[in-house]
């Protein structure tokens, strides 16, 4: 009998070993997931802000040295906007 005990305690020492390993392995495996896309998620924000801020720069440059062109595209713009609304709003009648 008791045999018996010490072979279920060493199989309960083992299984707690085990499980103790995989959860080891598993917050590593975690940690590193987390730290991968923690990383790519912080490039493509600078990526995207580098983008935009490159893109106010050309659009100032343009406004700069096309005025009247820019207000002729805005306008243009905000006119199609505008139909594009009310059409989607009238649609629904």
């Amino acid at each position: 009998m008791n045999t018996r005990l010490s072979s279920l305690q060493s199989a309960v020492a083992d299984t707690a070993d085990t499980v103790a390993q995989e959860a080891s392995r598993f917050g590593e495996l975690a940690r590193s997931w987390w730290t991968r896309n923690a990383t790519a998620v912080r490039d493509a924000a600078g990526s995207m802000r580098e983008g935009a801020s490159a893109l106010g720069s050309r659009t100032r440059l343009y406004v700069k040295d096309e005025p009247v062109k820019s207000v002729v595209v805005a306008a243009a713009f905000g006119a199609a906007l505008t139909g594009l609304l009310l059409w989607l709003f009238h649609r629904d009648d």
